[in-house]
């Protein structure tokens, strides 16, 4: 299995590449906000799919949901209200807490 990092600057590179092929073409507006949002995105996806499949999956998957969460709220800021997004965040955060404090207790 690659590195965290090394996985990490390959997925952000990528999107980064998609993003500027898709905008250079004409596919997609440059739109700076929005593109930030699908990189941490892509980002957040990446963090998720790691840490499901690695030891230290609960602390990646946590950061991962934030990356997710506020990428797709970047992303779609046109359409979502950021307090919307927050407030997902937090709960998300709040699920997986409790998610690993119950797993301390039941091991």
């Amino acid at each position: 299995m690659m590195s965290y990092g090394t996985g990490a600057l390959i997925a952000i590179v990528a999107s980064i590449g998609v993003l500027m092929v898709l905008m250079g073409s004409g596919i997609l507006r440059a739109e700076p906000l929005s593109a930030v949002g699908v990189v941490l995105s892509v980002f957040g996806i990446y963090t998720i799919v790691y840490g499901v499949a690695s030891k230290e999956g609960i602390y990646l998957v946590l950061w991962g949901g934030v990356a997710l969460a506020l990428g797709v709220g970047l992303a779609a800021s046109n359409v979502l209200n950021p307090v919307l997004v927050a407030g997902i965040v937090l709960v998300f955060i709040a699920g997986v807490g409790a998610a690993a404090a119950l797993r301390r207790r039941v091991t």
